[in-house]
């Protein structure tokens, strides 16, 4: 995880028409695919991708405030997905770890090529002709994240969830001294969920450094990946550059 003062790996992604832009402030905690019929339905192809983080560790670096829908599954359950105002295009979920965590999907990511996926579950349920890579780790239905994530992962979770319980408490205090405040005076007071707490916004606005040896290996490692790849990807688009180039004097020769 990288020291205080210095971002995360420009982890970024955004939507279609580039409205809404957004960062990952740390790696992910995990990353799966999912085949289930639900998920053929509601992205429109034959199986969803997803990165798993905490998400208070994403900022939004464009010009656009995303927005947040709220539709009921066929089960009864919540979803609440995050898309943009302009195209429509999906960001994001809550994950089944809700109200801590988010399940970005994967194709919105500038590098999604970063994020190959842990784990494939619902595996019954695949396309016949999608062809996964050997030694692909597979589930039926759905995976048990506790048995599945990595320790890291996990740790990184449970903080998560109590940091969110610790401030659930703090603002249920807040809101109980200021009721009691506002019957002395006949004010109105505001609901506590309504705005955001000092701590909040300066968690939501900074890297975290608090780490096991085993987070700061995971994250070193995922650094190593994402420069590897950011080179690969620039000596292909410098050879790309050399060829449109030589293709351009041979046509001036001609």
């Amino acid at each position: 995880m990288p020291p205080p003062g210095r971002p995360f790996p420009a982890v970024t992604g955004g939507c279609y028409c580039g409205a809404v832009r957004y960062r990952l402030l740390t790696a992910p905690l995990f990353c799966y695919a999912c085949h289930c019929a639900d998920c053929h339905k509601h992205t429109g192809s034959v199986f969803a991708c997803f990165t798993s983080i905490e998400a208070e560790f994403v900022a939004f670096i464009g010009p656009t405030p995303p927005k947040v829908s709220v539709r009921a599954r066929p089960d009864g359950v919540e979803r609440r997905t995050t898309f943009c105002p302009e195209c429509g295009t999906n960001l994001w979920t809550r994950g089944e770890k809700d109200p801590v965590t988010i399940d970005v999907k994967t194709g919105t990511l500038d590098h999604p090529e970063l994020m190959e996926p842990d784990l494939h579950s619902y595996f019954e349920s695949r396309i016949p002709w999608v062809l996964l890579p050997e030694g692909a780790k597979t589930c039926l239905g759905q995976f048990d994240f506790r048995k599945e994530w990595p320790p890291s992962s996990l740790k990184r979770f449970d903080a998560a969830l109590k940091r969110y319980e610790d401030r659930m408490k703090e603002a249920g205090a807040s809101a109980s001294a200021s009721a009691s405040a506002s019957k002395e005076v006949g004010a109105v007071s505001i609901a506590a969920d309504e705005k955001e707490s000092p701590e909040e916004e300066k968690e939501t606005d900074k890297t975290p450094t608090a780490q096991s040896p085993e987070e700061k290996e995971n994250d070193e490692e995922f650094e190593k990946r994402f420069r590897e790849t950011e080179k690969a990807l620039q000596e292909r688009l410098e050879k790309l550059t050399l060829k449109l180039s030589g293709e351009e004097k041979a046509d001036e020769k001609a």
